[in-house]
């Protein structure tokens, strides 16, 4: 048995609509992506050539969606940047933001926890996976990841944040809504 990469599908004859170069690109380009693939760190949207400006441009396009209330748009915009660049944590918080904006609160749990694979320890994610929580009425896992966002951002020493202020708020919200058990965990940090 042959363990070479089946690189059959990779277009073989020119597209008209593209130049000798283009072409020459695309096919180099969905050579490195099958051949190199996620395990060197190439992401689709690089392999197929196109530039940082692009994803940024997108990006804005999809924050300004968010700030507007379209979320549904602006949804649409940042599961386009995950398709092409499936390792940027931005972009996943950018779509549990949008999730939670349309009550899917499932969602934006997935979302966040995606995000975890690339940053464990980032408070702001955490934290906006607790609300997600916290929305669904999932009071025991927002009130034990609401802690966790706590801790993160405490530890992080950034004074211009406000996670663990907005966590300590919420958990004293919560605290009635959980066992005894629980609550009485609501000040107690990791040694």
């Amino acid at each position: 048995m042959s363990t070479e990469i089946e690189l059959s599908w990779i277009p073989t004859e020119p597209n008209p609509d593209l130049t000798p170069e283009q072409n020459d690109r695309l096919v180099a380009a969905a050579h490195q992506l099958v051949t190199e693939g996620y395990e060197n760190l190439v992401e689709p949207g690089d392999a197929v050539g196109l530039g940082q400006s692009y994803f940024d441009a997108l990006q804005e396009m999809a924050v300004r969606y968010y700030r507007s209330q379209r979320y549904d748009d602006a949804a649409v915009l940042y599961q386009r940047l995950l398709q092409l660049k499936p390792m940027q944590l931005d972009y996943y918080k950018g779509l549990g933001a949008c999730y939670l904006g349309q009550q899917r609160y499932d969602a934006a749990v997935r979302a966040y926890e995606s995000a975890s694979f690339f940053d464990a320890l980032d408070a702001e994610l955490h934290y906006y996976m607790g609300l997600a929580y916290y929305f669904q009425k999932k009071f025991e896992p927002a009130f034990d990841v609401m802690r966790f966002a706590r801790v993160l951002d405490e530890r992080a020493a950034n004074p211009d944040s406000k996670i663990a202020a907005f966590a300590t708020q919420m958990l004293e919200r919560m605290k009635p809504l959980v066992s005894p058990e629980q609550a009485a965990l609501i000040d107690k940090r990791p040694d």
